[in-house]
């Protein structure tokens, strides 16, 4: 594992916060919905109307830099939020239960593109968001890749449940076909998600980073690199609230309710859960020493994996965040995971 010196992980919160002039845009695969200085303007969304929408942010009558707010609407705002990237236009992709919530204590009970806009602006600007950290090309491309994956395997677990219902030998046939179309289309997305890890030297480098840390193998390392970009970036209260293993308090009055972790990605949680598992079986690992603690303490299985994923998660984030720090150097490999690379049949490098 680098051992390098530990650099404190608050300077962007010692930065002031930048001044911007707030676009809502609503998101949709045929418009581009926007809200720019209390006027709404609709553009279609294709190359003609996005380089007019980037025409009217662009203008001198703006004398401030512009930030672009969205919701996360899957693969449509991976690509939007791509194409300002390019442009080194600032932006925020805002979780859209936050702006759904934000607009029914309005009294915005009506929804439409033209008020979603709106809506959207209007939060930006009175929590005064700030630039998410561009993505490259490679990590956007990856997590389009991550999400048509998991598309296909949920796509194929129905289909395989759903084959021993029917007992009509075309229809069993034709669903068997699906299945196997199914296989290949996962194994050419992974192989197509290596590859591209393999050829940006910074996915390279972070991929190897995650595989040091004990409980987390190839498959979590991968997910990490989709679902999780942000780690080394965020303080260790934002990245577990993030992940969704920040216990949040429910008290009111007298009453002092129980502390529950929720919200948060879920594909990315439970990916983790999983490697508590892995983890328990190892020996002097922290995570592993921090789980039998809480037992010892009388706390369930499941609060003990939670808490364990937390202090995985947030151990990891503090070694991404100083390598990041210190220039982000390259990871060398270890002896042993490098020989059980080369040890693997070309079979073996594709998981299902």
């Amino acid at each position: 594992m680098i051992k390098h010196q530990s650099v404190k992980s608050k300077e962007n919160e010692a930065k002031e916060p930048h001044e911007y002039v707030y676009v809502g845009v609503d998101l949709s695969s045929r418009y581009l919905d926007a809200y720019i200085q209390g006027k709404y303007r609709r553009y279609s969304n294709d190359e003609l109307g996005f380089n007019k929408f980037i025409r009217a942010i662009s203008t001198e009558k703006i004398q401030k830099p512009v930030l672009v707010a969205f919701e996360s609407t899957g693969s449509i705002s991976l690509y939007f939020a791509e194409q300002l990237d390019r442009l080194h236009i600032a932006r925020n992709c805002i979780n859209p239960s936050w702006i759904r919530h934000y607009a029914k204590s309005k009294g915005r009970v009506a929804k439409t593109d033209k008020i979603d806009s709106e809506v959207i602006a209007s939060y930006a600007e009175l929590y005064k968001l700030q630039a998410d950290t561009a993505m490259s090309a490679a990590m956007l491309r990856l997590r389009q890749l991550q999400r048509m994956r998991s598309m296909f395997i949920k796509h194929r677990a129905q289909l395989k449940g759903a084959l021993h219902t029917y007992k009509d030998e075309f229809c069993q046939e034709q669903i068997a076909g699906q299945i196997e179309t199914l296989d290949e289309k996962i194994k050419s997305a992974q192989l197509a998600m290596e590859q591209l890890i393999k050829d940006d030297e910074e996915l390279q480098n972070r991929y190897l980073l995650y595989l040091q840390v004990g409980g987390i193998g190839e498959k979590t390392a991968k997910m990490l690199l989709c679902g999780l970009p942000e780690l080394g970036y965020l303080n260790r209260r934002e990245i577990a609230a993030l992940v969704g293993v920040a216990p949040f308090n429910w008290d009111s009055g007298r009453r002092s309710g129980k502390r529950f972790a929720r919200f948060g990605r879920r594909e990315v949680r439970t990916q983790l859960y999983m490697c508590i598992a892995a983890t328990l079986r190892m020996s002097e690992d922290l995570t592993q020493t921090r789980y039998h603690q809480l037992r010892a303490k009388g706390k369930s299985h499941k609060v003990a994996a939670i808490a364990s994923i937390r202090h995985m998660i947030v151990r990891l984030n503090a070694q991404v965040r100083d390598w990041i720090a210190s220039g982000k150097p390259e990871i060398k490999i270890k002896k042993a995971d490098k020989k059980r690379e080369e040890s693997k049949t070309p079979e073996q490098t594709v998981a299902k």
